[in-house]
């Protein structure tokens, strides 16, 4: 028979580590938002901080249309489908991603073909996407314009609580300081924006905005509103990063020795134990 305080302890369980009762990708960290003026080099990116099957995004982009690019010294990256894409003859940008397989991933080079023109980048990384599979299971297509709000077509997501993100950089600095954009969908309603601007070269801006959808469905039209003006144009694009699934059962029970696997519902059980009050043995 399952007893009232079990199953309330369990529940405490629950509540102390919600991660035992849903998974959930989160905002990590961001390189910073790195410009090498005219004429632009090769580009050692920094990564951001990052742990063991972290996911990684990295946009670059260049203020002309005649260059190509790849990932040089690293492995693992993959081009982001949709990219390269060029805002006309203005800016074309580029966007990769790889789970990390430690927490000290090899700085990626960005092999560019040219050297003319301002060329920038930022990294930023994801924690508690799915392990096993592309971690963005909806991607939507890369938008570009000029006109403010930025308004991206809806996504459906797959999978409760998965991370809408939208990643979108601009080619000027006129929204500083902070927060320097706002971004609104239907649901979810309101996105945590991360901004950042640069005064390199002929300028940059980026916001990346994410909310959790709690349920699977579509998000409804996303609009980024610049805080104070369009940065002359802009390139972004919608997805949706699946989370990690529901846990097996199992705790890891942690000793100086080793580590012990047992079923959610014997440790349950046994911290019950512990926990019971014990009767008072008196002396007489």
């Amino acid at each position: 028979m399952w007893s009232t305080p079990l199953i309330k302890r369990l529940l405490l369980i629950l509540a102390f580590f919600p991660s035992l009762a849903w998974g959930q990708a989160n905002y990590q960290a961001t390189s910073g938002l790195i410009g090498d003026a005219d004429p632009h080099a090769d580009t050692t990116m920094t990564l951001p901080a990052h742990l063991t099957n972290d996911v990684i995004y990295c946009k670059a982009w260049v203020r002309d249309v005649d260059d190509t690019a790849s990932i040089t010294v690293a492995t693992g990256w993959a081009a982001v489908t949709g990219y390269p894409n060029d805002r006309g003859t203005s800016t074309r940008t580029w966007m990769w991603w790889k789970r990390a397989a430690s927490a000290s991933e090899t700085s990626p080079v960005i092999d560019y073909s040219g050297t003319t023109a301002d060329s920038y980048y930022e990294c930023v990384s994801f924690r508690g996407a799915i392990t096993t599979e592309t971690p963005h299971e909806v991607l939507g297509t890369p938008t570009d314009g000029t006109a403010d709000p930025a308004t991206f077509t809806t996504i459906s997501s797959l999978t409760a609580n998965s991370l809408i993100v939208l990643a979108l950089e601009g080619e000027d600095n006129n929204n500083g300081p902070t927060p320097g954009c706002t971004t609104t969908g239907t649901n979810p309603a309101a996105y945590t924006e991360h901004y950042a601007e640069i005064t390199t070269g002929t300028d940059a801006m980026t916001c990346w905005s994410e909310a959790v959808r709690t349920d699977a469905g579509a998000t409804g039209t996303v609009s980024l509103n610049f805080d104070t003006a369009v940065p002359v144009g802009w390139d972004g694009v919608l997805m949706a990063i699946k989370p990690q699934p529901p846990p097996t059962g199992q705790v890891i029970i942690i000793t100086e020795k080793e580590n012990h696997e047992i079923p959610i519902w014997n440790f349950a059980v046994a911290l019950d134990r512990w926990l019971r009050p014990r009767p008072q043995t008196h002396r007489a």
